[in-house]
């Protein structure tokens, strides 16, 4: 089946005691925060607002800052690079393509620039004596510098300086228990071992939220409000000709590639991207930022004040929502010539699997915001008989909560979904309602039959085990009333 992305961790082992976070000062950005070390903005934004809301500072290292900027000329010289003979031909034909940039330095200005600019965030500048200190590390290979791309010495590359340093200068303002770090870099817990000092919190930029919010499992009331919202949006941008936005969305690259066929030689591809959002196939876990409870049984502290000011109720839910969609990649064909030809392909079968947040008033959506790049996988083949595509979908449907089926396709050819504008129909079309559920299923819940004794897909009908496994790895825990 296709890879539901990384495996997240219990958000009951990642939430912070209320103690240990009313000591945080702040939560430090590592360069590794953000996917392939490239950040994104908007979203860094909304983290640095989030963060302010309970009195937490974001703190962005000057080297880490660097090393975006320096990632996203190398950026801007390929997008440059690749393009120029379709630049030139574009050209040619009076069409002028503008170019912002002269070179890769006012690209770096622009970044560093930009990342000034974003309220709430605070650029920790590296002093003389850390850049000294980081320097002495990586060329006397003191821990955590290390060496890379070789064991033996003369030939490797000495790495290390730059977190050496950040990480002594951020020292200077705060304890290891009053920072918080987003890193996946082992080096970062290195050197807080090798210098003698307490380790810091660290963790992912995607388990952010479970790790200082006090969240609960939905009791599907926010569920269903996000399905249908989820559902309308689809619904208007389809008619305005628009586009889903789910902010960036990573991996298709990596995941062509690690598809291509081993017998020929991998493509060189660039410019993969998702292009079209087609619907939504499954909802993963679904929690809700509750008041968080106190020990000594008085009233409840709000996770977040700023979100409950005034007489309104407002909420934030989180959950993983799975989407169908289509992309397109460009690949660059070397000629006999020595010049080269690029096409671009279009890619089917795409699954998209993203962290989203709500905002409720008063029990309706006012707002969506992703909270972490989304991650694009391509989906295996579909079933290969009828047979194997009615199994996969009745063990797909029989972990979905309100839906039974009791292993036979023959009783249930056609199912109604309450809420959710979506369902199973037989390729006659033709349905009528045989009556409830039985009481298992919960309250609500229908099934049809049509008048055929057995109803197979219709031809046009792809199923494919990716989309079940969606489905089937994304049930969340009801809890007891």
């Amino acid at each position: 089946m296709g890879r539901t992305g990384r495996q997240t961790i219990d958000q009951a082992q990642l939430r912070l005691e209320p103690a240990l976070r009313d000591k945080l000062k702040a939560v430090v950005l590592d360069a590794n925060a953000y996917g392939e070390a490239r950040p994104n903005l908007d979203h860094l934004a909304r983290v640095a607002a989030r963060l302010a809301g309970i009195g937490i500072d974001t703190w962005l290292p000057q080297p880490v800052a660097w090393e975006w900027a320096e990632h996203l000329a190398l950026d801007w010289e390929v997008l440059k690079n690749a393009a120029s003979d379709q630049r030139r031909r574009l050209l040619d034909a009076g069409i002028e393509i503008p170019m912002p940039f002269g070179d890769r330095e006012q690209v770096i200005a622009a970044a560093l620039g930009n990342l000034a600019a974003i309220p709430n965030v605070k650029i920790i500048e590296v002093t003389g004596r850390s850049a000294i200190e980081g320097l002495k590390d990586q060329v006397l290979l003191r821990k955590p510098a290390k060496l890379k791309g070789a064991t033996d010495k003369s030939r490797g590359q000495k790495t290390g300086a730059s977190d050496s340093a950040w990480i002594r200068d951020v020292l200077e303002l705060a304890g290891p228990d009053e920072i918080l770090i987003i890193s996946e870099d082992k080096d970062v817990k290195a050197a807080f071992k090798e210098w003698n000092k307490p380790e810091p919190t660290t963790r992912a930029l995607r388990d952010l939220v479970p790790t200082l919010f006090h969240l609960v499992v939905d009791d599907g009331s926010a569920r269903i409000a996000i399905i249908r919202y989820l559902l309308g949006l689809l619904e208007t941008a389809a008619a305005d000709g628009g586009q889903l936005d789910l902010g960036r969305i990573d991996g298709l690259e990596a995941e062509i590639l690690r598809e291509w066929d081993g017998d020929s030689p991998k493509p060189n591809t660039y410019g993969a991207a998702v292009t079209s959002i087609l619907a939504l196939a499954g909802l993963g876990s679904v929690t809700v930022e509750a008041d968080e409870p106190k020990p000594d049984g008085g009233p409840a502290r709000r996770s977040n004040p700023v979100l409950h000011v005034g007489p309104a109720d407002r909420r934030t839910a989180h959950a993983i929502a799975y989407f169908l969609a289509e992309g397109e990649t460009a690949v660059q064909t070397v000629l006999d010539d020595g010049g080269a030809e690029s096409s671009v392909y279009p890619i089917r079968s795409v699954l998209v699997r993203v962290s989203l947040s709500f905002d409720f008033t008063d029990g309706v959506i006012t707002a969506m915001e992703p909270e972490a790049d989304g991650q694009a996988m391509l989906l295996d083949h579909s079933y290969d008989t009828t047979e194997e595509a009615e199994e996969g979908l009745i063990e797909a449907l029989n972990v979905v909560p309100g839906v039974f089926v009791d292993g036979s396709f023959d009783n249930l050819p056609d199912l109604e979904f309450p809420g959710a504008r979506a369902g199973w129909r037989s390729a006659s079309g033709a349905t009528r309602r045989t009556g409830r559920c039985p009481s298992s299923c919960g309250p609500g819940t229908t099934t049809t039959s049509s008048p055929s004794a057995r109803s197979r897909p219709s031809a046009s009908t792809t199923w494919t085990r990716g989309t079940a496994a969606a489905a089937t790895g994304s049930r969340a825990p009801t809890p007891s009333p």
